[in-house]
């Protein structure tokens, strides 16, 4: 069993994200994912607490968002996904559920935090979203399907030892396009599946 879900799973409020977010799929991969990403987020809500929203794109079924309103100092949270859930979203304090496309949210308050975990093929958008809007001070990001790409040389954060993979390349050019913005990219072997690279911008 993954070391993030057995910290998952020792937490007092595992049971309670559990009971609301409705049925995972592959729930030992699914909340590594989302604990992956906890981890970055963390010292970002911890420095200013109450301050931040987070805004969850493509959110599926809101593990993610959920999970950090029970566990950090984050104001709210929504959840913005074109398909609504089945989990009991009306039960959790400090969370809305938005059944919507990604791109006709608001995101003009400088106060929120982008997050997305595996969102498919709409990665581009969420970078061009982050980058249309510059009061967004954050985003984190773990892409998932790979979309085109021109050529990149220059691997950055891959090891020498790293076999370079069409979804690195991927992730590569996602990370080059963010503007205005620190990036740097981690792979995260926490979280159980190949698709473990997280993208971390900051203003």
């Amino acid at each position: 069993m993954s070391e993030y879900v057995n910290r998952f799973l020792f937490l007092r409020c595992s049971g309670d994200v559990l009971n609301v977010t409705g049925r995972l799929h592959e729930p030992e991969k699914e909340i590594s994912e989302s604990m992956g990403i906890i981890k970055h987020l963390k010292p970002i809500v911890l420095a200013e607490k109450m301050k931040y929203t987070l805004i969850d794109l493509c959110a599926g079924n809101a593990l993610t968002s959920i999970l950090a309103v029970h566990m950090l100092p984050v104001k709210s949270a929504i959840a913005i996904d074109r398909q609504r859930r089945g989990g009991h979203y009306d039960k959790i304090q400090r969370f809305a559920y938005v059944e919507d496309d990604i791109e006709n949210g608001s995101y003009h308050s400088e106060s929120l935090i982008l997050i997305a975990v595996h969102p498919c093929k709409t990665a581009d958008t969420i970078v061009k979203i982050f980058n249309d809007h510059k009061n967004l001070k954050h985003l984190i990001m773990m892409p998932c399907c790979n979309g085109s790409y021109q050529d990149i040389v220059g691997y950055g954060w891959l090891h020498e030892d790293k076999k370079v993979s069409a979804y690195d390349l991927w992730t590569l050019h996602l990370a080059r396009n963010i503007q205005d913005a620190r990036v740097k990219v981690v792979t995260d072997r926490k979280v159980l599946s190949p698709k473990n690279n997280i993208i971390i911008a900051s203003r």
